[in-house]
């Protein structure tokens, strides 16, 4: 039986007892004033059959709180309906569920005067951060909450001192036996017990409704995957003393957010011991001029419009000028440069003349169609929408192809990369396990061989490209590097945001089970591990194939016998990197 409700029965037990007290006093005045006996006995018998009812309703309610479940009982005292279901992630791993948490209360009207200082003393050497309250308490005469955190265990322990006038009345709180892990990602309550982000506010309706079943929610986060992406972006971010990090994977035939890393991080036990900074979610509110990974895009839609094929070749032995402005590539070739050489070499200039091919409408239609100008499609409700150019004029048309003028949310890259890498079909990501039958919502926005081409173009650019540092033997991995000079005050910085879009198997049939890992550093300040690099190559690409190599066995992705991947692919030589931003 929970103390507070033996302390309701004990109580309304005491109550019963005065009134037949009272009884008994009738009785004896009745006799003592010689009224009529039997008349007085009458009334007095109608009384205590009154009083019986009540004492048995009394031990009724007692046992019925005794003998019901934890929950039942919680539900009863404190009349909470706001009961959540579990969460879990897609293998049924416990993310978040309620569990019962008590306010103390302390009471100095049912203590004696030598128990007071006893408790006093007790209650100091137990909460010696709450002196000043526990004082508070004992110089006034009332009943007082002094905490209201306190769990099953340390109830028990505190009722075990047997301190008089100490009592304890249980609510319900959302716990998340993790911690940290996901922390972005599934979300904190309110403490009435509404969603207050992430899935926890997403899927309210759903997880209430839930709940009454007992029934869990199912997300679509492995939570193996989870921990291997949070653990290498959070090392990573750490060792290059980043401002942020994020990371994302993704299944993008189905759209399922496998993980998503949003570093630093918090505790969503405690999240008031942390900053608002930490408990953002950076993949999906922070906007970003996301450098050359946006070639991924641009060039799938150039090839998707026939502005671009593998024959073309471009000249990159100059700038690319348009008006006053000077386009550049961090290395300058010496020679033309096929689509091939302009994708694996990251040039801003063969990109740059990709997309004035393609023209600024259609160019615009298929960032539209991809979901670029609107926060990314997903249930959660942080995603941030867009900062887009006031005009599409060929300089913020160019400048777009190879990721600057306009700034969008890791998540929001990753829905729309997505659809460049499925097969061509734009879909919502979600937070949600797929069941594996129903019809995959999605709008076609490019065909099956652009796909084809663009997997084969990554594939390419971490064999002998930009990104050889995220290979992994065996895995078939893909990628494209991206290093942004960072705008702040509408002037580009030192500090970089260095990305890697890595997918993986880049083989088999293009509507396959696909997975992309996408990583970004804001402000990396380079460390012996990048060889003091702050580049894309050398700060993400290598955390992408960690992730990939750990999770790959998760996936079912299995290795198989690829001739051309470099065993020693984390010991190639310095080579150089893109770096968009900071024209002539």
């Amino acid at each position: 039986m929970s103390l507070s409700i033996f302390e309701s029965t004990q109580s309304g037990f005491q109550w019963v007892a005065d009134r037949v007290w009272k009884v008994e006093h009738a009785f004896e005045r009745a006799n003592a004033s010689d009224a009529k006996a039997s008349s007085a006995r009458m009334r007095i018998f109608i009384i205590l059959v009154g009083l019986g009812f009540a004492y048995v309703c009394l031990g009724a309610f007692a046992a019925r709180g005794s003998l019901s479940g934890d929950n039942d009982r919680m539900t009863a005292i404190t009349g909470e309906p706001n009961a959540r279901a579990q969460l879990v992630d897609r293998n049924g791993r416990l993310l978040a569920t309620d569990v019962n948490d008590y306010n103390m209360f302390v009471d100095p009207r049912d203590m004696t005067g030598q128990d007071r200082g006893l408790v006093r003393a007790a209650l100091v050497q137990i909460f010696p951060d709450d002196r000043d309250q526990i004082d508070k308490i004992f110089s006034g005469h009332s009943r007082v909450m002094l905490n209201g955190h306190i769990d099953e265990g340390d109830r028990q322990r505190l009722l075990s001192y047997g301190l008089p006038g100490v009592t304890f009345e249980p609510h319900r709180v959302r716990d998340y036996p993790l911690g940290n892990t996901g922390a972005a990602y599934i979300g904190m309550t309110m403490r009435g017990g509404g969603g207050m982000s992430g899935a926890e506010k997403a899927l309210q309706d759903q997880i209430v409704a839930q709940a009454v079943h007992d029934q869990p929610v199912q997300l679509a986060m492995d939570l193996r995957v989870q921990g291997a992406l949070e653990n290498e972006v959070r090392a990573a971010a750490i060792d290059q003393r980043a401002l942020h990090a994020v990371g994302i994977v993704t299944n993008v035939r189905t759209g399922e957010i496998l993980g998503m890393a949003s570093w630093p991080d918090f505790d969503l036990n405690k999240p008031a011991a942390f900053t608002d900074d930490q408990r953002r979610n950076h993949a999906a509110v922070d906007r970003f001029e996301v450098g050359s990974i946006f070639k991924v895009i641009s060039i799938g839609v150039g090839l998707e419009t026939g502005a671009t094929s593998m024959s073309a070749t471009y000249d990159g032995r100059q700038p690319l000028v348009l008006g006053t402005r000077k386009i550049h590539d961090d290395e300058q070739s010496d020679q033309l440069m096929t689509l091939e050489d302009v994708f694996i070499r990251s040039s801003n200039i063969g990109t740059s003349r990709i997309a004035l091919a393609v023209g600024a409408d259609r160019m615009t239609h298929y960032y539209q169609e991809l979901g670029l100008f609107r926060s990314a499609d997903s249930e959660l409700s942080e995603p941030a929408p867009p900062i887009l150019p006031r005009r599409w004029s060929e300089n913020s048309l160019a400048s777009s192809a190879f990721g600057q003028s306009m700034a969008i949310t890791p998540m929001s890259y990753a829905e729309a990369a997505g659809a460049v890498l499925n097969g061509g079909y734009l879909r919502p990501l979600t937070i949600r396990k797929y069941d594996g039958t129903s019809p995959l919502p999605g709008t076609r926005v490019m065909s099956a061989t652009t796909t084809r081409t663009m997997l084969d173009l990554m594939r390419d650019n971490v064999l002998k490209g930009t990104g050889t540092r995220a290979n992994v033997p065996g895995l078939r991995v893909g990628g494209k590097t991206g290093t942004a000079q960072k705008p702040v005050n509408g002037r580009y910085t030192q500090d970089r945001i260095s990305s890697f879009a890595a997918v993986f198997p880049t083989d088999g049939p293009v509507d396959s089970d696909r997975y992309l890992v996408l990583v970004m550093f804001d402000s990396p300040q380079g460390s012996p591990s990048s060889s003091m690099v702050k580049t894309g190559a050398y700060v993400a690409a290598p955390v992408a194939g960690h992730v990939i190599e750990r999770i790959a066995p998760f996936l079912g992705v299995k290795r198989v016998v690829d001739t051309f991947s470099n065993p020693n692919w984390d010991k190639a030589p310095v080579q150089a990197d893109d770096v968009t931003g900071g024209d002539d």
